[in-house]
């Protein structure tokens, strides 16, 4: 009987780890793959005391003043990309072919707007005044609307790099 115990214990085990490596190559498709998109962030609370240093992110896209009061609690926006790829609201998505200056985001509707899935960008203790500057939050996106935070950008639109310590 405790052979079996222990048979069941390991294959449970083999299955969640496979389920977190499944994950973790799938983000990591999307960070290599994905188009490049920056969105505008709103300032926020910079540091949270009992988690680290990270910064609290809330992008101007996430409100945007044409957003219907029937919004279904999932779905995907449209985004316009400008010359320097910052994405602005153009319309949900409602199925259709884009233009070529066009993504989708996924997003989630909450009680104060929407949320595309990223809001706290952490970093290395005793950094935040590097991270202060960001005008902008640096994601990838793939054709699904699947979008990850892969880092923040200043007003010239270049990544802030961390310093080294």
């Amino acid at each position: 009987m405790s052979i079996l115990r222990y048979a069941l214990i390991g294959l449970g085990a083999l299955g969640i780890a496979g389920l977190f490596g499944s994950q973790i190559k799938a983000l990591e498709t999307i960070k290599a793959e994905g188009e490049t998109v920056l969105l505008d962030l709103r300032p926020v609370d910079p540091r949270a005391l009992m988690m680290g240093d990270f910064m609290a992110l809330a992008y101007a896209e996430e409100r945007p003043a044409s957003l219907r009061r029937d919004l279904t609690s999932s779905g995907q926006f449209i985004l316009t990309l400008d010359e320097n790829k910052v994405g602005r609201f153009s319309r949900v998505s409602e199925g259709g072919d884009l233009a070529t200056n066009e993504v989708r985001i996924n997003y989630i509707r909450q009680r104060r707007g929407v949320t595309f899935g990223a809001p706290r960008y952490y970093f290395q203790n005793g950094t935040a005044e590097t991270y202060e500057q960001a005008d902008y939050g640096i994601f990838k996106i793939v054709p699904s609307g699947r979008a990850i935070l892969v880092g923040l950008a200043d007003e010239e639109f270049k990544k802030i790099q961390p310093p080294s310590l």
